[in-house]
C-alpha cells in the first residue's frame, strides 16, 4: 500500500481579490480536492492555510490559479511550507488586519446575467429591485471606506441585513456569499424620485419609479439620475428641445453627449458597430464607445457636426428596467455637471449644482465613496483607445517592470488624474477633469486623500509638471513644504514616458507628442515635439518653428486669432485671407508685432486650431479641440485620398525645425487655387502625417533608433493616428501607443511616475 503524503503550506495572494468572490471559490476548490484549512482577507490580500494529501493540495494550488474567478487578478502567489497540525474541515476566517497594507480595490462593474436574469423574474424576491447584486457584478470600488473590503468599511454598512440576505451572505456555496451590497427590498438601499425642490415624488415601489422617469423623459423633462460613480443627466435624444435645453443649461454648445440605449441589436440598426466595438460595449466595465452612424435617428444636436457619437449599454438595475420598457429608446446620459466641472455625485451637491438644470432626480440613500465618470474609448484598426479611463478600469493597477520608491504623480491641469507607486505597483486615479474651478481643485485633495488612506500610502517623493501656473504644482509645493522631495518633469517628455511605462521600455526612442500646449525647458509653450528619450531625460531632437499666442492660452477660446497669428508669421501685415474685419485683426497683430501677451508656442494642437479659423470652419469655440475635431471631419469627408504629401519643409541641422510659416502658406495656397474645403483639410492632415514621418526618418538615420512612441492628444484625432502609425510602420518602424491610458493629458501622471522613479535614484 503507497504511503500517504501530507502537505502543509500557506498561500499568499495578491492583486485584486476582494470583492470579487475569491473567498467563496477557495472555499468550494477546497472542498473539491477534499483540502483542510482556512481563507481570509487581510490588508495585504488573500492568505490561505491548506493541508492535506500532497498531491491533493498541489492540484488545490494549481485550481487556483486556473479557475480564478473572471473579475479577479492575481499578481503573484507565494508558498510558504509549514508544520501539518491535522486542521479539521476548512472555514472561511474573519478578516484580519495585517502589518502590510497592499490589498487592491476592485472597479465597479456591470450587472451580471445571472442577477440580470433574476431582476425581471416575477417569482424571484428581488424582482425589479434596483440593487440586486451579487459577487460577480456591481459596485465595488465606489463604496469602499476602506480595506480590507468588507461590509462594516462600505457604505453599506448603515444596512442591516435581513435574514433572508444574511442566509446567504453565510452561505459557502452562494452566489452572494460575502457578496458586502447584498441587499433585498426589505433590508437595502431605496430608491427615490424627486423634483428639483426636493420634494418627493415617488417612493420606491416595484416599477414605479422608471415608470415615471420614462414619461417625465417622453415628456422632454430633463432628470438627473444617480448612477453607480454619481450623477447622469438624462434627456430624450429623440427630442431637439430637450437637447437643446440641456445645453443651454449645461453650458455646453459643442461638446458631444454620451448616449445610452438598451439594446445592441437595436443599436445596430442605426450604428456601425464592429466585433471589437461591439465586445467592448457588452464587456463587465461597460465603457462609452465611440461608434459611426449608420442611419439618422438621434437628434442632430446630440453630435454636431460630428461623425462619431459616444454610446452605451445599461450596467446598473435601474437602467436595465428603464430600457426594458421600450427598446427603441435612446436617452443623452451625460456627467451630471456643469460644463468644465467635476460630476456630482454627493446628493446635496447634486440638488445644489444640478437643481437648475434637472426637472426631477431619481435618486436613492446609499452614499457614493469614490465617484467616477463613466469611461470612454474608440476602436481603430480594430485596437481600443482609451479618451477617458474611470468606471470599470479604477482602480485596477499597473505592474511595472522597474520597482521603485514611493512616488505620487500630479499629473496636469487638463483631463487630471493623479498616479501613485508602491515597489513594482503603479495606480493611476480615475478621471478628475479639469482642476481650474474650486470645485476640481477641492476634488483633487479629498480624491487624493481617500487613495492614501485606502492604499496606506506615504509619499517618499512628489512628482509635477514644469508648468509653474498649474494647480497641481501649488499643491505638490505644499508637499515640498512639508518636507518631501519634489521633481519637476516636462510635460511632453511625461507622455513619451507613460508609452515606455506600459510597454516596459527601457532604453532609448524616439517620441513623437503632439498636443495642445506643454511648458518648455526654455519657457515657450511646446507641443509638436521630436524627442530622442529615455526615462531619466530627452534631447529635444525636433519641433515645428514658434508663432505667437495673442492673448495667451485664452486665445484657445478664440481661434480664429490663432488663424490670423499663423498668417502673420507667414506673410506679416499683407495678409491674404482673413481680411474681412481688419478693426479686429489690426489689433491682434500690434500685440502680435509688440510682443505684448503674446507668448511663442509650436504646439500642433494650436497650429489646429488655426488652420480650421483659416479655413473658416471655426472662429470662437467653447471646448477644448472643438475647432480640431471639426477639422478632422472636414479631412473625413474629402472625397481625394492624396498619395504624394506635400512634405514640410524642414531644416536639417543639430535641431530639425519644420516650418510652420511654409506649411500656412501651402494652406492658402491651396485656398487661393479655390481647392475645396474639405480636400484642404485632408492635405493638411497628409501633410502633419508625411512629414512625422519624414523627420523620424532622418531621427532614425542620427540616432540609430528604430523604436518610436506616439503620444498627446492630437493622437486621438484617429485620421491622424491612422496616417502617422500607417506611414511609420510601412518604414518599417516599431511603434509604441498609449493604450492603457489615454493619449491626451490622462496619460501624464503614468509618464510622471516612470521618469520620477529614474530621478529620485540618482
Amino acid at each position: 500500500m503507497e504511503k500517504l503524503i501530507l502537505k502543509s503550506c500557506e498561500i499568499r495572494i495578491t492583486g485584486i481579490v476582494q470583492g470579487v468572490g475569491f473567498r467563496p471559490f477557495i472555499y468550494k476548490l477546497a472542498l473539491t480536492h477534499g483540502i483542510s484549512g482556512w481563507v481570509l482577507n487581510d490588508t495585504a490580500g488573500v492568505l490561505i492555510r491548506a493541508e492535506g494529501n500532497r498531491d491533493r493540495v498541489d492540484a488545490f494550488i494549481s485550481g487556483i490559479k486556473s479557475g480564478k474567478p473572471e473579475i479577479a487578478a492575481i499578481d503573484d502567489i507565494v508558498i510558504t511550507p509549514g508544520k501539518f497540525s491535522g486542521i479539521a474541515g476548512f472555514e472561511i476566517e474573519e478578516s484580519r488586519l495585517s502589518q502590510e497594507r497592499s490589498a487592491f480595490i476592485p472597479p465597479d462593474i456591470a450587472l451580471c446575467p445571472d442577477c440580470l436574469r433574476e431582476f425581471f423574474s416575477p417569482d424571484d424576491r428581488r424582482h425589479l429591485y434596483p440593487f440586486i447584486t451579487c459577487i460577480n457584478c456591481g459596485p465595488r470600488f465606489s463604496i469602499i471606506r476602506d480595506v480590507p473590503y468588507d461590509r462594516a468599511r462600505t457604505s453599506m454598512d448603515t444596512f442591516g441585513m435581513c435574514d433572508k440576505c444574511g442566509s446567504e451572505y453565510t452561505g459557502p456555496m452562494d452566489r452572494r456569499f460575502h457578496a458586502q451590497p447584498i441587499a433585498c427590498r426589505e433590508c437595502g438601499p431605496r430608491l427615490s424620485l424627486y423634483d428639483s425642490r426636493r420634494n418627493l415624488v415617488a417612493d420606491d415601489g416595484p416599477g414605479t419609479i422608471a415608470a415615471m422617469t420614462k414619461d417625465l423623459l417622453y415628456a422632454g423633462s430633463i432628470v438627473a439620475i444617480k448612477g453607480i460613480g454619481g450623477y447622469h443627466l438624462a434627456a430624450n435624444a429623440m427630442d431637439d428641445d430637450a437637447v437643446k435645453r440641456l445645453r443651454q443649461l449645461k453650458g455646453r454648445p459643442f461638446k458631444p453627449f454620451a448616449l445610452m440605449a438598451g439594446d445592441i441589436n437595436f443599436m445596430k440598426t442605426f450604428l456601425h458597430i464592429s466585433e471589437r466595438e461591439s465586445g467592448l460595449l457588452l464587456s463587465m466595465e461597460r465603457p462609452v464607445v465611440l461608434l459611426k452612424e449608420k442611419a439618422p435617428l438621434v437628434s442632430r444636436l446630440i453630435s454636431p457636426g460630428l461623425t462619431y457619437t459616444g454610446v452605451m449599454l445599461p450596467y446598473t438595475p435601474f437602467q436595465h428596467h428603464l430600457f426594458s420598457m421600450d427598446r427603441e429608446m435612446v436617452l443623452i446620459m451625460t456627467s451630471g455637471n456643469i460644463s468644465e466641472e467635476p460630476i456630482a455625485y454627493d446628493d446635496d451637491d447634486a440638488f445644489a449644482r444640478l437643481g437648475g438644470i434637472a426637472g426631477y432626480f431619481v435618486t436613492y440613500n446609499r452614499e457614493i465613496v469614490a465617484h467616477s465618470d463613466d469611461s470612454v474609448m474608440f476602436v481603430e484598426d480594430s485596437e481600443p483607445y482609451f479618451i477617458r479611463r474611470s468606471r470599470g478600469f479604477v482602480p485596477v493597477p499597473f505592474r511595472s517592470v522597474k520597482p521603485g520608491r514611493h512616488l505620487l504623480a500630479m499629473g496636469g491641469d487638463l483631463k487630471n488624474c493623479f498616479a501613485l507607486s508602491k515597489e513594482d505597483i503603479i495606480i493611476v486615479s480615475q478621471h478628475l477633469g479639469d482642476l481650474a474651478t474650486p470645485s476640481g481643485y477641492g476634488l483633487f485633495r479629498n480624491v487624493l486623500n481617500h487613495y492614501r488612506r485606502i492604499f496606506d500610502f506615504s509619499p517618499e517623493a512628489v512628482i509635477a509638471d514644469l508648468h509653474p501656473g498649474y494647480f497641481t504644482g501649488k499643491i505638490a509645493a505644499d508637499f515640498e513644504q512639508a518636507g518631501l522631495t519634489r521633481f519637476n518633469v516636462q510635460h511632453h517628455h511625461a507622455h513619451i514616458a507613460s508609452v515606455m511605462e506600459e510597454h516596459g521600455l527601457d532604453e532609448n526612442i524616439i517620441g513623437i507628442a503632439f498636443d495642445g500646449t506643454g511648458y518648455g525647458t526654455d519657457g515657450t509653450l511646446w507641443g509638436s515635439e521630436f524627442l530622442v528619450c529615455g526615462r531619466r531625460d530627452f534631447i529635444r531632437a525636433g519641433h515645428f518653428t514658434n508663432f505667437p499666442l495673442p492673448g495667451g492660452e485664452r486665445a484657445i477660446h478664440s481661434v480664429w486669432k490663432i488663424g490670423l497669428s499663423l498668417l502673420h508669421d507667414a506673410y506679416g501685415r499683407d495678409i491674404p485671407l482673413m481680411r474681412g474685419e481688419d478693426d479686429k485683426t489690426a489689433p491682434v497683430m500690434d500685440l502680435i508685432e509688440k510682443k505684448i501677451h503674446s507668448p511663442l508656442t509650436c504646439s500642433i494642437g494650436r497650429i489646429f486650431d488655426g488652420v480650421s479659423a483659416i479655413l473658416g470652419i471655426s472662429r470662437e469655440i467653447s471646448s477644448e479641440a472643438e475647432a480640431a475635431m471639426l477639422l478632422e471631419e472636414a479631412a473625413l469627408r474629402a472625397a481625394t485620398e492624396y498619395k504624394s504629401p506635400f512634405i514640410i519643409n524642414f531644416t536639417d541641422g543639430e535641431t530639425f525645425h519644420i516650418s510652420t510659416s511654409s506649411l500656412i502658406r501651402y494652406i492658402a495656397d491651396l485656398m487661393m487655387k479655390k481647392i475645396p474645403f474639405d480636400e484642404i483639410a485632408l492635405h493638411f492632415h497628409r501633410s502633419i502625417a508625411g512629414t512625422a514621418v519624414a523627420v523620424a526618418e532622418k531621427l532614425r538615420e542620427r540616432f540609430s533608433l528604430n523604436k518610436i512612441a506616439l503620444s498627446g492628444g492630437v493622437f486621438q484625432n484617429r485620421l491622424l493616428l491612422r496616417m502617422v502609425m500607417g506611414g511609420l510602420k510601412e518604414k518599417k518602424f516599431e511603434v509604441f501607443v498609449n493604450r492603457k491610458v489615454p493619449s491626451n493629458d490622462g496619460s501624464i501622471a503614468l509618464g510622471q511616475i516612470a521618469i520620477g522613479k529614474e530621478l529620485i535614484n540618482t
